[in-house]
């Protein structure tokens, strides 16, 4: 399928979950209920918001403790000689990724952003020290150029949505 359909197919069942969900409930028996979704976010509740969004912190937490496992496991790995350096790229971002979805002010996905431009400024300089050596292509060297400037370009764009006391 192409990309315009898809996305057009995912606009259409948006809009039509959309007018469900504003439109009354007596229109189709069994009909979404706003009035009853807004209320099922009440404590003592079990199908409600707060349960739903203390599922989702919860696994939240474990996919970064998982991946901070990984890190560590492939920091161990890189020293030695045993992993790619892409490997442990890759596993970082995830990891500071992970921390940002958690993340619950602006300026702490700020921090995060910071590092992350910090890490791909280190990721960069690596691999141009490793492109000197011949053991990375300047193609290689552009890669890193280019993560490094979509990690400042979202940090900027963080910073354009307004004043720090803002969410």
């Amino acid at each position: 399928m192409s990309r315009t359909l898809i996305t057009g197919l995912v606009f259409s069942t948006v809009t039509i979950f959309a007018v469900l969900a504003i439109s009354p409930a007596k229109m189709h028996p069994g009909g979404f209920n706003v009035a009853q979704a807004v209320g099922a976010s009440e404590p003592g509740v079990p199908e409600g918001l707060d349960s739903r969004q203390s599922e989702l912190q919860q696994l939240l937490l474990e996919r970064k403790k998982v991946l901070s496992r990984i890190v560590e496991s492939m920091k161990l790995f890189l020293e030695s000689g045993r992993a790619d350096f892409n490997e442990y790229r890759d596993a970082k971002i995830a990891l500071l990724r992970a921390e940002m979805d958690l993340c619950s002010t602006r300026n702490e996905r700020l921090d995060i952003l910071q590092k992350m431009v910090q890490f791909h400024s280190e990721y960069e300089a690596q691999v141009a020290r490793r492109a000197a050596d011949g053991r990375a292509t300047e193609m290689d060297v552009s890669r890193a150029k280019v993560a490094g400037l979509e990690a400042q370009i979202e940090l900027v764009r963080e910073k354009l949505k307004g004043p720090m006391s803002q969410e």
